[in-house]
C-alpha cells in the first residue's frame, strides 16, 4: 500500500494537488525564507553546542534587534575528564557566560540534567515547555536530529513533546557533531565569524581536548563554497513546527505524558 500511494503521489497526481496533500512542504524546498525573527530561542545540548552550529547566525539576530534565549539542556560535566565533574560545571557556565555576551544573547537558561544521560523524560519534557510557554519564541534553533551525540538527539526529541502546547514557531535544525546532509536555509556569517570564533575560545575547557575554532571555521568556509559563495556560512533544515511535528511522528517519535 505504501509503495502505491507512493507511486501516485509521484507520478499520477497533478502537481497542483501534489502541492495540496505534501505535508512536508517546506523540508522538500531548496530554499525557504528565514532568520526575520524577532524572539529567537536556541535549544544547546551542551554550554558551547550553541556557539558552534549556530553562533555567527545568532550574532546576525543580535545585530537586526532580536531577543535571544539559550537554555542548556545538560550540565556538561562529561566534557573534560582533566577536571572533577562538579568543577567542570561550574568552569563552563562560566564559559557559556562570556562566550553569550560576546555573541549579544540576552538570557541563559542553565539546566540541572546531566551531561550524557539526557532522555525525553517527564522531568526534561515539563521543564522545557515551562520555559517554551513563558518565552513563547517565533524561531526555535534544535540539533540536526541524527547529530551524532546522544544528548543532541535526545534534546530534539523532548522538544518534540515539549513543544505540543505551542501554536506556532519556525524550527530550524542545526548540526553539531554532524554536518548537515541538505539544507534549505544557507546563513551568510562572514561579517560575523571574527566574533563567534572569539565567544568559541572562551570554551577554554573544551579546546584543551579539540580545536573547536578551527573545526567550526573549516566547516563554514566548507559550506559557503557549497552554496556559491565565497566568504562563511551556517546551513539549517528549517521549517513550521506543524511540519517539525509531523516529522517526528515520521521518525516514530511519540509524545511523552
Amino acid at each position: 500500500m505504501k509503495k502505491l500511494l507512493r507511486y501516485i503521489y509521484k507520478n499520477l497526481l497533478p502537481a497542483r494537488i501534489s502541492q495540496s496533500v505534501d505535508v512536508f512542504p517546506c523540508l522538500r524546498m531548496p530554499k525557504v525564507d528565514g532568520l526575520q525573527e524577532k524572539k529567537v530561542l536556541v535549544l544547546s545540548p551542551h554550554p558551547d553546542d550553541d556557539v558552534i552550529g549556530c553562533g555567527g547566525t545568532l550574532c546576525r539576530y543580535h545585530q537586526m534587534g532580536a531577543e535571544i534565549a539559550v537554555v542548556y539542556m545538560t550540565d556538561g560535566r562529561k566534557g573534560n575528564d582533566r577536571y572533577s565533574e562538579d568543577k567542570l560545571v561550574s568552569l563552563r557556565q562560566e564559559e557559556a557566560k562570556r562566550a553569550s555576551r560576546i555573541l549579544g544573547v540576552d538570557k541563559l537558561i542553565f539546566l540541572d540534567n546531566r551531561d550524557s544521560e539526557l532522555s525525553p523524560s517527564r522531568k526534561t519534557i515539563t521543564e522545557l515547555s515551562a520555559i517554551l510557554n513563558d518565552y513563547k519564541p517565533e524561531a526555535v534553533f534544535i540539533p540536526f536530529f541524527m547529530d551524532n551525540h546522544h544528548d543532541h538527539t535526545a534534546t530534539s526529541q523532548i522538544f518534540f513533546s515539549a513543544a505540543k502546547s505551542l501554536t506556532s514557531s519556525l524550527c530550524y535544525s542545526y548540526g553539531i557533531w554532524t554536518p548537515l546532509p541538505t539544507s534549505n536555509i544557507v546563513s551568510d556569517i562572514t561579517a560575523y565569524l571574527e566574533t563567534k570564533n572569539l565567544a568559541i575560545h572562551e570554551h577554554k575547557s573544551q579546546l584543551e581536548l579539540i580545536d573547536l575554532a578551527e573545526a567550526a571555521r573549516g566547516l563554514s568556509r566548507y559550506y559557503s563554497i557549497l552554496n556559491g559563495g565565497n566568504g562563511y556560512a551556517e546551513l539549517f533544515i528549517a521549517c513550521p513546527l506543524n511540519e517539525y511535528r509531523r516529522l517526528g511522528e515520521a521518525l516514530g517519535w511519540r509524545i511523552h505524558p
